[in-house]
């Protein structure tokens, strides 16, 4: 949701609680939230708004890993959990814009163009991007986002505002994977690297996006799903956690 308002409203707020709006944000069901700032690169577009709240929600345990023969995926792709971070995305979107900041909602799904103006800008901007900057994980050596706590098993969305956020004064600038591999030797088709990720790369040069791309299409005949996934389950971040059952 973009808001373009011509004048600022008498009800604009000069400060805002940012671990109360943390605290609302999570009651509203996010797994995890952050904010950054994100000024530095940003797109001409996005110049005016120039914090990102991160948001994320975690994938159902014991779900998402799919057999067929000899063959293993885990699929990312839950409707249930893009529909919850949705709702989050507009609550947060009414209650800045009802304190007179400016926002821009980009859904878990931003490559899901649907016609609109507004729809051909997500891409311009990566959630990876929100998350990073908002100390909520690094780029691991597969190219995913990487949480310490939930590994690569989250979907995310952002919102970009100008809000005047407290943000995290320690954003991940590097990666965290150090001399694990075993991503690395899980992948198939030997598209990762073994490259640990610095802000500012590019993925080509930790992950060959083509060759990863390919395999997904081969895949996608056996499963039905665009999806391989097997760099997720190898990590030894984000598995069954301490006090969780069935």
């Amino acid at each position: 949701m973009l808001n373009f308002p011509l004048q600022r409203r008498e009800i604009h707020l000069k400060t805002i609680d940012s671990e109360d709006l943390k605290t609302k944000i999570t009651d509203w069901g996010a797994t995890l939230v952050g904010f950054g700032d994100v000024s530095v690169g940003l797109a001409p577009e996005f110049r005016y708004i120039p914090n990102a709240i991160a948001l994320a929600v975690r994938h159902p345990l014991y779900r998402g890993t799919y057999k067929c023969g000899s063959m293993t995926a885990y699929s990312n792709q839950y409707e249930e959990v893009d529909r919850v971070l949705e709702t989050v995305q507009k609550k947060v979107t009414t209650l800045l814009k009802s304190q007179g900041w400016r926002t821009l909602a980009i859904p878990p799904d931003s490559a899901k163009a649907d016609g609109s103006f507004v729809s051909k800008l997500y891409s311009l901007f990566p959630h990876k991007t929100a998350a990073t900057c908002a100390g909520l994980g690094w780029i691991g050596k597969s190219g995913l986002l990487v949480n310490k706590l939930y590994g690569a098993r989250l979907s995310w969305a952002t919102v970009l505002t100008d809000a005047p956020l407290t943000t995290c004064p320690t954003p991940y600038t590097e990666g965290k994977c150090g001399s694990c591999s075993r991503c690395v030797n899980a992948c198939p088709v030997s598209a990762i690297k073994d490259e640990n990720w610095k802000r500012g790369e590019k993925p080509e040069t930790f992950i060959d996006v083509d060759t990863c791309a390919d395999y997904m299409s081969y895949t996608v005949k056996v499963f039905q799903k665009y999806i391989c996934g097997l760099c997720v389950l190898a990590c030894p971040l984000g598995g069954r956690r301490k006090n969780e059952s069935c």
